[in-house]
């Protein structure tokens, strides 16, 4: 292992670009001015950019046409053994001259990216949610990158016409509909204010991230990457943002060098989104029957996983009136639970319905088409960024730990150095790890994370109380 003075350095090793249809690469490693990687927890594929000086028209020798396949090789001082990433190049953007040589940026993808263009399904697909994506995975994207559904299963069962689609927008629509096994969705009569009109109420959780990072792809409710309590998922840290001008001899690698928190307090785009209070409107054409739920935060909130301190959600008060009380988005929906069913009886999943035999293909709107509207929403609570030394090994869906400085006067930081309501655990939305060769004899390796949580505090919170 290479040793490396600080804990930006790092060695640039190969990067090596194959024409089509070819295995042998050319190494372009002295024309590479910076490479950046990215993963997101909402992205199914893997991007970067690379910053290419062309002193010898390598561009027009090889020449690059797009779908070449290109392996960089980096060694950082956060992993004994160097990091590869193997990705197809997808574009060339910002050509220009520089000097007697021209710049250029190449983007790069993972290829199943370039594969889901090509591939539209028709057949017919059956299952439950992750046995699907892995299916496709397996055989429609031609992929032997590993997968990883959660340990335990999605409740529901889908049968669906994927109606010419492609794989990634298919798995975009389950990721939504898909509620986590033991995950229960209770119905009752409203005991809130009048307004509500004694409407039937229902709680519960739903909502799923499908994403690929350099372990392979991931299929995660949101519950499951907020849980605690869940060894699988890394979490990374404690990070610490020093005051400026002090150092206290802590490990470099583990400072933040740079925070700031992008969206915290938005109530008219929550209230529009549904992340305090909606109302389900449905209609089964079939049979005639017509059902609102009220489906609320306040309600729904314990149910949840949460990595914030809160102990009841943040809710507004417009004077006497608790906003969890007042719909503000109306999703009215068409059902039918007949669409894959066959037998003379009535098809449903609930006995209210007068169903005999239970559909396993029912249409289970209820159960979360407001629950994973306000299970995204509600990640949006509280949102930063931050930039720390370079670590390959951090993915998007990890858990990071941070402290950050208490911003309040001197006499209070001393009590309390760390600001309880920003610090914590939180959840890596995004990771992107910049190599950029031009700055420093070893170069400067840095990493950005993009974090969101759905509550606040490192200790017990005040919000919502």
């Amino acid at each position: 292992m290479e040793k490396f003075q600080n804990s930006t350095d790092f060695s640039l090793k190969s990067v090596a670009i194959a024409r089509l249809g070819e295995t042998d690469g050319y190494d372009i490693k002295q024309m590479v001015n910076s490479f950046s990687y990215v993963e997101n927890v909402a992205s199914p594929f893997v991007a970067a950019t690379m910053v290419v000086v062309d002193s010898a028209g390598f561009m027009n020798d090889l020449p690059i046409q797009g779908g070449e396949t290109v392996v960089v090789t980096v060694q950082t001082s956060s992993t004994s053994q160097p990091q590869e990433y193997q990705l197809s190049v997808w574009r060339i953007a910002n050509r220009g001259n520089q000097g007697k040589a021209q710049a250029y940026t190449l983007g790069l993808v993972s290829v199943e990216a370039l594969n889901n263009e090509c591939v539209r399904l028709l057949k017919k697909l059956e299952g439950k949610p992750d046995d699907i994506i892995k299916k496709m995975l397996r055989e429609d994207l031609n992929t032997q990158k590993d997968f990883f559904p959660a340990e335990t299963t999605t409740q529901f069962a889908v049968k669906m016409l994927p109606a010419n689609r492609r794989p990634f927008d298919i798995i975009s629509s389950l990721a939504v509909k898909s509620v986590q096994s033991g995950t229960s969705t209770t119905a009752g009569n409203s005991g809130g204010s009048s307004t509500s009109n004694e409407k039937e109420t229902v709680s519960g959780s739903a909502g799923y991230f499908f994403w690929e990072n350099k372990r392979g792809y991931n299929f995660f409710s949101v519950d499951s990457l907020l849980d605690k309590e869940k060894e699988d998922i890394p979490t990374w840290g404690p990070y610490i943002e020093k005051p400026a001008n002090q150092s206290d001899g802590a490990d470099d690698r583990f400072t933040i060098a740079q925070a700031m928190f992008s969206s915290e307090v938005d109530i008219m785009t929550s209230m529009r989104m549904g992340k305090y209070s909606s109302l389900m409107v449905f209609f089964n054409h079939s049979t005639g029957q017509y059902h609102e739920y009220h489906y609320s935060v306040r309600d729904a909130y314990k149910d949840m996983k949460h990595l914030g301190a809160q102990n009841t959600p943040s809710l507004i008060k417009f004077g006497d009136k608790d906003i969890s009380d007042y719909p503000t988005r109306i999703i009215s929906t068409l059902i039918d639970h007949e669409s894959w069913y066959n037998e003379p009886g009535i098809a449903s999943y609930e006995e209210e319905d007068g169903a005999d035999t239970p559909n396993e293909f029912c249409d289970f709107h209820k159960h979360f088409a407001a629950q994973s509207l306000m299970r995204y929403e509600l990640l949006k609570t509280q949102m930063g960024t931050i930039v720390i030394p370079g670590n390959s090994e951090i993915c998007a869906g990890d858990r990071i730990e941070i402290k950050l400085v208490n911003k309040t006067s001197t006499e209070v930081a001393k009590d309390k150095p760390y600001d309880e309501e920003s610090s914590g655990v939180y959840l890596i939305e995004e990771v992107t790890h910049t190599y950029d060769t031009t700055q420093g004899a070893n170069g400067k390796f840095v990493t950005t994370l993009r974090l969101m949580r759905d509550s606040y505090g490192d200790v017990e919170s005040t919000h919502g109380n």
